[in-house]
């Protein structure tokens, strides 16, 4: 009731979801890295396949890095200036419900550290880049897209001894605005800051929960903006634009605004993407993913 008298949280409401059209945000940091986690071989089509799409519409990139738990030879030929860096996570216990997806989250929450360059754009395996992504940054701060829903309500009906006590003095998880954790783009400075904290927090978090959800990382990312005084800066909707939601179930092309285009199955609808861009494209239906993306590892072994 009394929020607006919160000193904490103005603070925070001014630094969080900033428009990148404020002068204010935009610095002289250009992105030269695109990274691209993958885990697991299931995943090792879609993370070519996003690699040819930052190769081939974002030719000025140094490097297409993708960040896996597989090994270099089963990605077989590249795309031009890609590379592959295999990392060795930890399993979590047999008993674990989703343990792909714990390990997932580990991979994701490092990779950005395995490029060389400065400017650093991590995207998910399933999003694929349609332009060349125009941002010039700033240290200390974390450019990205926003949707709604409040990360905090993942610990709703959880035990109050497995709720890490970091949550309770927290201002972003509690917005009804976050970060999109699918288009993340930093200073290499910012991201040796926020990966370490970052994955100390993932890790404590879901040691604690039980495992009635899939683990997100996007919880203890809203925590440590917080914690390291991050300004969080919105590209916009056409920086990572969500293709079964928008256009899902229904021929359509794909607006020509768009940077990145997240999301979109089957893969052959992006073949044909990239034979002639201007052609009608049919995707499945926003409900796909969560369907085949968020399973328990039983649920996928019988899917």
């Amino acid at each position: 009731m009394f929020d607006f008298l919160n000193k904490n949280r103005r603070h925070i409401r001014g630094r969080h979801n900033i428009p990148y059209s404020q002068s204010s945000t935009q610095g002289d940091v250009p992105v030269t890295s695109v990274v691209i986690p993958c885990t697991g071989a299931d995943y090792v089509e879609e993370a070519l396949l996003s690699a040819e799409f930052a190769s081939r519409f974002a030719p000025e990139m140094k490097e297409i890095v993708i960040v896996s738990d597989q090994p270099v030879q089963v990605f077989g030929k590249l795309p031009h200036n890609s590379r592959v860096v295999t990392l060795d996570v930890p399993h979590r216990e047999e008993s674990y419900r989703y343990k792909q997806i714990y390990r997932s989250r580990l991979i994701k929450i490092q990779a950005p550290l395995q490029a060389k360059g400065n400017g650093i754009l991590m995207i998910d395996s399933d999003l694929n880049l349609l332009k060349s992504p125009d941002i010039r940054m700033h240290a200390g701060h974390l450019y990205s897209s926003f949707r709604n829903g409040k990360m905090i309500a993942k610990l709703e009906g959880a035990e109050k001894h497995a709720i890490p006590a970091y949550y309770r003095p927290s201002i972003r998880p509690y917005f009804e605005d976050h970060v999109n954790g699918a288009y993340l783009a930093a200073t290499r400075q910012t991201w040796k800051r926020i990966c370490p904290l970052w994955l100390t927090l993932f890790q404590d978090t879901w040691e604690l929960m039980n495992d009635s959800q899939p683990p997100t990382d996007q919880l203890p990312l809203a925590a440590l903006l917080d914690m390291l005084d991050l300004r969080t800066v919105n590209l916009g909707e056409w920086a990572n634009w969500p293709v079964s939601k928008k256009i899902g179930g229904t021929p359509a092309t794909i607006p020509a605004e768009v940077i990145g285009a997240h999301g979109g199955f089957p893969l052959s609808e992006w073949q044909k993407y990239l034979h002639d861009p201007t052609q009608p494209l049919t995707f499945r239906g926003q409900d796909y993913t969560r369907k085949v993306r968020y399973l328990t590892d039983a649920e996928k072994q019988q899917s």
